[in-house]
């Protein structure tokens, strides 16, 4: 069965967890969610003032109008050009592995950086020192994962972040063989700037049927059995030919009924998380989605 949720700040910013469920749950019954607390609730602690008793509550107030945490979002630049920002947030990172089972979620996301400070595109980032960088931050990161039994996220980006490519992350999986390491698979951020290529290497405004066969089996083949949550949007080209990647799902040209298909072919059952929603448009789209 499709676990189908959405990003809960792609709602707004609430006053409380209360108010955030309430609002969730008008979209459905046992929604799972992608959590960033500072993102979503006004006045939100910062990590570093997380407490117990504060995380159950969050859980408690969710789990009251039947809603669940499918990722705790705690979105880092780990490979930061400033070495003691990287550390303060690497720690924040910590924090939230340390709390995510009290949300019955112990997934906590980041993508994986950049050379720029805001995590934009820099030359230097797919370099070899900056992949060093996120190697030795990552590995900081799951001896915490390990400590607290959480499990690290990670997102790649196409030429953007440090796990820029397939290869890459499928490189990133093998290398760090654990259970505490995990993908969070958005196909949209995998495409490339100028699109999916097709066999012969041209691009087209809508991608053939076996250009995206092809584009989600590659992902799905390298670390399919990894992936832990699917972010779910759309792309399309601009006029100058490329990528415009954050628009809601069905307003672009990927063909999300074929890999839903093949997800549920391959049984990897994870949380499908829109991201970029529409607010008004949000219960036809879960309908949709649901009829794939």
């Amino acid at each position: 069965m499709k676990q189908i949720g959405l990003r809960a700040h792609d709602l707004g910013k609430f006053s409380s967890i209360s108010a955030l469920a309430s609002e969730v749950a008008k979209f459905g019954s046992d929604l799972p969610i992608q959590l960033a607390l500072k993102k979503v609730i006004h006045n939100a602690p910062d990590a570093s003032e997380y407490t117990e008793a504060y995380i159950s509550s969050v859980c408690e107030d969710l789990s009251s109008k039947h809603v669940h945490v499918g990722v705790f979002g705690c979105y880092i630049n780990p490979v930061h050009p400033d070495e003691s920002i990287r550390t303060m947030q690497l720690t924040q990172f910590e924090q939230h592995l340390k709390y995510a089972r009290l949300l019955n979620c112990p997934l906590v996301g980041t993508e994986t950086g950049s050379l720029q400070p805001n995590c934009s595109y820099h030359p230097d980032t797919a370099s070899k020192k900056v992949l060093d960088t996120f190697y030795r931050s990552l590995e900081r990161l799951l001896e915490a994962a390990v400590k607290y039994d959480a499990i690290v996220g990670i997102e790649a980006v196409s030429k953007q972040h440090t796990i820029s490519t397939i290869s890459r992350m499928a490189a990133v999986v093998e290398k760090f063989n654990t259970p505490h390491l995990k993908v969070i698979y958005d196909p949209t951020n995998l495409v490339s700037w100028t699109g999916i290529s097709e066999a012969d290497g041209s691009v087209r405004g809508v991608p053939s049927f076996e250009a995206q066969k092809t584009f989600f089996c590659e992902a799905l083949d390298a670390f399919g059995s990894h992936i832990a949550a699917v972010h779910v949007k759309d792309y399309k080209l601009d006029e100058q030919g490329f990528k415009i990647g954050d628009i809601p799902v069905g307003t672009g040209v990927l063909d999300w009924e074929y890999l839903f298909k093949e997800l549920s072919n391959r049984n990897i059952e994870v949380p499908a998380l829109l991201e970029n929603l529409d607010p008004n448009t949000l219960s036809e789209t879960l309908q949709m989605l649901h009829t794939f």
